[in-house]
Parts: structure tokens; sequence; C-alpha cells
């Protein structure tokens, strides 16, 4: 897949960039908890600087649904990106409210949660226009936003010379080798919350001969399969995946009647009833890692168990180790993955940390993105 980059477009002293950021991190008390979507965004910020640009952010924060909701209000991110580069920024309320054609300034601008304004996730072409007035050039870092048809993503690349930034970019590379020349053995880390928001994924992983190894709340849908109750009709998709001897589930499981009560290691087969799958238990850990070590390429998404708690953690800072510690080329994303491998201290070591979540998964199972299709060459 080819995608104008930054080397398609000129950016010489003066020009005004608009870039599109991927601003939604996690925000408490007015304080930035991860920076890592911030500092993904440097390389990018310090390419225009050199090129003598000047730049103007837009981007989003949660879900305030096309209104102002205080503790949304991007001015906190604002004010951290601005420690770290040590330059003023200049934050803009309301982008519509002010006239680019006055825009002389040389600092950069911020404009707030552009999600406040109905026009953004309706993809609104009027919105656009008023934001592509800002700007001579438009660049989209925000990866993790390429699955939406918002207008800051899809239809203002269509009214600006447009091109991915430096971390968009390598995203897609990065991710489109994983099927186009992967290094075998090859081997998919799967966990999270929804089965059926993965399979698609999990049957094109099996497809291109990537072993499956799948734990967390994805394996709950699969129980009744092994201790054969309470079988859905509609589960042909999951009786043809399990069939598959390159899909790993677990051979054990860590439950428990809640979380705050006693955990016990059993049988995936002997779960009862009343009982909740927290985490995947020592044999299982074992087996994976086995097929980590062998592996040359990896790809993970998604925590294999209630890893916020750390009697739960076991088995996904075990697999973090692992592949930190393998020789594979590894790929890690997904917003809880990656968070919570960085809290217990196991992230350091993967070949790639992708900034994506719903977008990674989308662009894995072979889904076209609209902020990937804009700026396609």
């Amino acid at each position: 897949m080819r995608l104008k980059t930054l080397s398609n477009m000129r950016i010489s002293r003066g020009t005004r960039v608009l870039v599109r950021g991927d601003f939604d991190v996690a925000v408490k008390d007015g304080k930035i908890k991860d920076d890592f979507r911030l500092r993904a965004i440097l390389p990018t910020i310090q390419y225009i600087d050199k090129c003598g640009g000047r730049i103007r952010f837009m981007g989003h924060l949660g879900r305030p649904r096309g209104k102002r909701v205080p503790h949304m209000s991007l001015k906190p991110v604002a004010a951290h990106l601005s420690r770290t580069l040590k330059r003023r920024i200049i934050f803009i309320d309301d982008p519509r409210a002010f006239d680019p054609e006055q825009d002389r300034s040389l600092d950069i601008l911020f404009f707030e949660n552009l999600r406040f304004f109905n026009g953004e996730e309706k993809n609104s072409l009027q919105f656009a226009r008023r934001l592509a007035r800002w700007s001579d050039i438009y660049l989209d870092d925000a990866f993790a936003n390429a699955h939406r048809s918002h207008a800051s993503v899809d239809r203002i690349a269509r009214l600006l010379p447009s091109a991915a930034g430096l971390r968009f970019a390598q995203e897609v590379k990065v991710l489109s080798h994983l099927f186009r020349a992967p290094r075998y053995p090859a081997v998919a880390v799967l966990g999270g919350a929804k089965l059926e928001t993965k399979l698609p994924l999990i049957e094109r992983f099996l497809k291109t001969g990537y072993d499956v190894l799948v734990g967390g709340a994805l394996v709950n849908p699969v129980i009744p399969f092994i201790n054969k109750r309470g079988i859905s009709k509609k589960s042909n998709s999951i009786r043809r995946i399990i069939s598959n001897p390159r899909l790993h589930l677990p051979a054990d499981l860590c439950v428990a009647l809640s979380a705050g009560s006693r955990p016990r290691i059993v049988q995936i087969g002997d779960i009862r009833r009343d009982e909740v799958n927290y985490d995947i238990g020592p044999a299982t850990v074992k087996n994976f890692c086995t097929l980590i070590h062998r592996a040359k390429t990896i790809v993970w998404n998604g925590p294999l168990g209630f890893a916020e708690r750390k009697e739960f953690a076991k088995g996904t800072v075990a697999v973090a180790r692992a592949i930190t510690k393998s020789r594979a080329f590894s790929v890690v994303g997904g917003g809880d993955t990656v968070t919570l491998i960085a809290h217990y201290g196991v992230l350091k070591g993967f070949s790639h940390v992708s900034t994506g979540g719903g977008a990674m998964l989308e662009f894995l199972a072979g889904k076209k993105l609209p902020g990937v299709e804009a700026l396609r060459q």
C-alpha cells in the first residue's frame, strides 16, 4: 500500500500545516497520565519545524457527543505538549470563531476538542471547510482514528494537499508487513473482551499460517464447546476456528467467584457456571511461551486476563516478558494492552508499539479505513 507521505509535500518557511494528532490520552485532575501517544507525534513536529512550517494542531479527547464537557477539554494536553517542546502554544477555544485569514502567528496553535462540535463526527463538509481555511497542507498523524469517518480524518484530506505524518506512515508499513512478508513461524496473541469483533482477524491470521494464542475474555464463548453445555445454534464460526490445529486455547485458567474472592487454577473444561475466567493458568503460560520462543514474527493485541488487578496479571506479564526476550520481530497494540504492560514494566523490547486500538484491529482484519483510503496515492 502506497500512501502520500511527508516526502511528497512541499513545506517551506511560513507554510501552515494542519496536523491531526492523536490526543485521546488519559487525563486525571488536569494531568496527563500516559503521554505515549503525544511522544509518538514528536518526529513529525520536528520535521515540520526543520522545514520552517507553522503547526496548527487538532484532535479529540473522549466522547462528548457534540457538547462541551469540561473534563474532556484538550487544554491539559496542549499545556503538556508545550512543556515537552519548551515552546509557546496558543490554545484556540473555537476554530470557527476566528478568521484564519488573519493568522500570522509563528507559534503553534492548538484547537479545542473537535468532538465538542457536531460537524466532526457527522463528517460535515462545511465543518471540514472551516478547518481547512487554517492551513495550506493537511497531515494526519493519528492512526488510532483512521477507522473513523470524521471530518478531521476523512473529509478534510480531500480538501487540501494531504499526506500521512511520520508515525501514521510507519504504522501502515509495519502492520502491512505482518501479512505481506512475515517470517515464519509466526504467532498472533489475542486477548480482550469480545470474540465476535476479533473473529475475522483470527480467521485471517489462521489462513496466513499464524499460530493464534487466545486468552482473556475471548475464551469465554468457547468454554461451552469444551464442556458441551449451552452451545448456541449461531456458533458455526466458533466451531470452525476451534477445529483449526493452529488455534491454541488455554489448557488451564485462573478462575474465581468474583474479583475479590479466592482464585483457583482449573482445566478449561472444569470451570463452573458460577466462576469467572480472570487469567490464563501456569500450564497455558508454559505452552504459549514455548510457541513464542520459536517464533520469528509476533503480533499481540488484548490483555490475557483481568490484568488491572496484580493477582490476575501473571499471564499477561509472563507473555510480555517472553516476547521481549525473543529474537522475533514483535508488534504490540491496543490501548489497554500497551498501558498494562507499560505499568508492569515489560513494554521495552517490542520492535514496534502501535498507537492503534480499533484501527489496528480493523486494518489487520483487511478492512478499508477511511483515514488510510483518503491518503492513498
